[in-house]
């Protein structure tokens, strides 16, 4: 198995549930944290550039499986950089793997494909997309996947939505970056009811993704399963990483309209530095989107292991203790 984004949360998550039962290769732009996870799990690590097409050719030689976790997975950046990262980096990987005959190519892609700026619930795969998607994430991942059902691979693509656990530097973070003298603030006073899905449960959906006989191209959502409303699972993570927190909730239309001031200022002003909250991030916190798992539970046999509740605790364990 060939991993890209191996250094990177879910690719770890891989590495470490499954490198016993595996033969794990893996890519990564982090070095110093590639050569630890690969001496640690006894894997091999490449430091290898997506943009490196000789190179990929040879890292996918007498390889079975590609798992393609890499990405520029960011709500705010510059569009050249998402397609380079996410376009040219999946065409990139995909003629390596067909030169080489891969026989599974398994690409994590994203539910953002969703988003509209509005309440969505049970989306099904089979939804039509946004004829404008919420940002150039979006954008690109629709083109890969795009990239990845024209390959000649056979395939299976999968939507993971909010993926949390040890390794997350995203999504936890930057929630616990807005609390400000014991409260955490929100651009929203609704509380919406999403989906998250535990890394490992990700990493376990791979695997049945990998041995599945499923016919070629198709597409599944990946959650835990478990709708919850955001403030019942932030009470959570507050009483675990910042007791007595409390969640003070502000006008979402009021901040939409300085959110996208600011956003100008930040693009065109601050040379596209980002800033602290977009307004894909404020309405991820204000809109409902729970996914409908049905079809990835009917035909790869998925069901979450870990539930939210201690996924959390875990990830609050590692925060206070980040290890490998």
């Amino acid at each position: 198995m060939l991993i890209t984004g191996g250094t990177g949360m879910l690719g770890q998550a891989l590495i470490r549930l499954y490198s016993s039962q595996y033969n794990i290769r893996f890519l990564g732009r982090n070095a110093a944290l590639g050569e630890q996870v690969a001496t640690h799990y006894n894997a091999t690590f490449l430091a290898v550039d997506l943009s490196d097409i000789e190179t990929l050719k040879t890292s996918c030689q007498h390889i079975d499986v590609v798992v393609h976790c890499a990405a520029l997975s960011s709500p705010w950046g510059k569009k050249s950089d998402f397609e380079i990262a996410n376009v040219q980096g999946t065409q990139n990987i995909l003629l390596a793997a067909e030169k080489a005959k891969v026989k599974k190519f398994i690409h994590i892609s994203t539910p953002s494909l969703y988003f509209d700026f509005k309440s969505q619930i049970a989306i099904k795969e089979t939804q039509p997309l946004p004829n404008t998607f919420c940002n150039d994430y979006a954008t690109t991942k629709a083109q890969a996947e795009q990239c990845v059902l024209n390959s000649s691979l056979t395939s299976v693509i999968l939507r993971p939505r909010g993926i949390f656990g040890p390794q997350d530097r995203a999504i936890a973070p930057r929630l616990l970056n807005f609390i400000k003298n014991k409260t955490l603030i929100l651009p929203s006073a609704r509380d919406p009811l999403i989906d998250l899905t535990y890394v490992d449960n990700v990493a376990d959906a791979i695997i049945l993704a990998i041995k599945s006989d499923c016919k070629s191209g198709l597409v599944f959502n990946i959650t835990n399963g478990q709708p919850a409303h955001i403030q019942s699972l932030l009470t959570v993570l507050l009483d675990a990483l910042a007791p007595n927190t409390k969640i003070k909730g502000l006008n979402y239309y009021a901040v939409s309209v300085l959110v996208k001031l600011n956003q100008w200022v930040h693009r065109f002003i601050f040379n596209n530095k980002e800033p602290r909250l977009t307004d894909y991030s404020a309405a991820l916190l204000h809109y409902d989107q729970t996914l409908d798992i049905t079809k990835a539970q009917k035909e790869l046999g998925y069901q979450p292991k870990i539930t939210i509740k201690e996924g959390i605790i875990r990830y609050a364990k590692w925060h206070k203790n980040p290890t490998i």
